[in-house]
């Protein structure tokens, strides 16, 4: 190598760095919002049983924990589509190294054959 990173070597990162990004991302804010929703449910739940009116209050506050569930849902695919691009064209990137490789080591050994005089 000869000092500078290959296409390949680039995608892969990249590929690496959006799989930890979405872990995390899973990590961090999936109890949070489970926890949230779990609670307004339990609410919702009590509230029905009691025949008392919902307040908008309660109503409003789980229509933004939806759409903070599915911010971050939108934003793991994001991330996932990019590893997996990244990842194909590493390899697309990789298999076109290994056929040059594969067509010198087969001159290479021409080469030696015709050196040793097989």
């Amino acid at each position: 190598m000869d000092g500078k990173l290959l296409p390949p070597v680039i995608f892969n990162a990249i590929t690496i760095v959006a799989m930890l990004y979405a872990m995390s991302q899973i990590i961090t804010d999936g109890p949070r919002l489970r926890s949230t929703t779990t609670g307004i449910t339990m609410t919702l739940q009590e509230l029905a049983q009691e025949s008392e009116r919902v307040d908008e209050a309660l109503i409003s506050s789980f229509v933004a924990d939806q759409e903070q569930r599915r911010g971050l849902f939108n934003e793991i695919i994001v991330v996932m589509l990019t590893a997996i691009l990244a990842n194909i064209a590493a390899n697309f990137f990789g298999r076109g190294r290994q056929k040059t490789n594969t067509a010198r080591i087969r001159e290479l050994e021409e080469e030696l054959r015709g050196l040793r005089g097989d």
